[in-house]
């Protein structure tokens, strides 16, 4: 008796430790994605200036001074609403979702918009997030079920829904 209770004590032991080692890598990727997230919202800051610069500025400061003062004025005052935003304003947001790669494929559509992502495209960025195809596989196919994406099989690739949306179905 006294082994078969050493062997169960060790057996939890090692799946506390894979439970410990998951909740890690979760938090890991979680801090990536936003991390992500921050420098992507740093080139649409920049690209707003760039823009506005282009547009009609005369004076153009350095870009070292360019980039400064973009941050600090896409902080400090919102965009007018008559103003078109590039590219940012046609991005939905990505719904929060369990399981990090369907987190994973939520994200990279949320990021390509209303253009969508080829299933190898789709693959490829589950893959850039170090998960296998057959995982990417089975989480576009619950996402589906869940109706929380769309693959248009004429077009060869996958949407994300608007949540804002009623479905049909």
């Amino acid at each position: 008796m006294d082994v078969i209770t050493q062997m169960c004590q060790e057996r939890d032991r090692a799946r506390q430790a894979a439970a410990d080692r998951t909740r890690q890598l979760q938090e890991l990727v979680l801090e990536h994605v936003s991390a992500i997230a921050a420098e992507t919202a740093k080139a649409a800051r920049l690209d707003q200036v760039i823009a506005t610069l282009r547009q009609g500025a005369a004076y153009a400061p350095e870009p070292a001074q360019a980039a400064d003062q973009a941050e600090t004025k896409a902080e400090a005052r919102p965009a007018p609403d008559d103003e078109p935003v590039p590219d940012e304003a046609e991005r939905m947001p990505a719904p929060k979702v369990s399981g990090l790669v369907a987190q994973v494929i939520v994200d990279a559509l949320a990021k390509a918009g209303a253009k969508g992502l080829s299933g190898t495209e789709v693959n490829d960025a589950v893959r850039d997030a170090g998960f296998t195809l057959d995982a990417s596989e089975k989480n576009k196919t619950r996402l589906k079920n869940k109706n929380l994406v769309y693959h248009d099989r004429k077009a060869q690739h996958w949407y994300l829904k608007d949540p804002t949306k009623s479905s049909a179905s």
